[in-house]
Formats: C-alpha cells, structure tokens, sequence
C-alpha cells in the first residue's frame, strides 16, 4: 500500500466520502482527487498539512510509511504469541478496516 492509499483508507475509516473530506479541510474536490491519484508527494506542503492534520496523522508518519512499505508481511517480532486464524483473518480485512481497528486499539 502506498501513502496515497492509505490516506484514502484512512478517510474512509473516519466515516467520509472525499468530498464531505476535501468539505471538512477547505480544499477543492479536484485538488484532493489529484493529491490522492497521483504522488502526495508532490503536493504542496499546505495541502499536505490540512490532510494530516484532519486525519490526526503527522508528517513524520506518513513519510516513516513509505520507508515500511517494502513488505506486505508483518515483522515476526509482531505476530508472535497470535493466534494464526486470528492472524489470517485480520489480514483478509479490507485496508480501510485494517486502518480502523488500528486506530482503535492504538495507545493514545
């Protein structure tokens, strides 16, 4: 999954369609299809800060994602002590389902 993916994951896991999204940060439609259809790495910095700011993500973490990308498959050293149908099944979640249950257990 690339950044853009999950920022469209993760707009989906908070309850929004990208227009009610692009409504809530202030950002023409189009703009926000542009950014999330093409590299958000491009967009300018603005942009970028009202999405993560929305999404309650920081920069950091986004840029941190596209470094953890380089595999699908979880570290061992995370999956060690679960049980392997639990495993399978969260793993055949849809992404923007993925992304909600780890938005709900995360410590905050």
């Amino acid at each position: 999954m690339n950044r853009e993916d999950y920022i469209k994951a993760l707009i989906k896991s908070h309850g929004y369609t990208m227009k009610d999204f692009a409504k809530l940060i202030n950002m023409p439609y189009t703009t926000l299809l542009s950014i999330l259809n093409g590299s958000i790495g491009g967009a300018a910095m603005d942009n970028v800060l009202k999405i993560c700011g929305a999404l309650n993500i920081r920069i950091e973490d986004l840029n941190n994602l596209a470094d953890k990308m380089d595999t699908d498959e979880p570290p061992a050293s995370e999956t060690a002590g679960i049980d392997p149908q639990l495993l399978k099944l969260l793993q055949n979640l849809p992404t923007e389902k993925q992304i909600a249950l780890k938005l709900l257990l995360a410590d905050k």
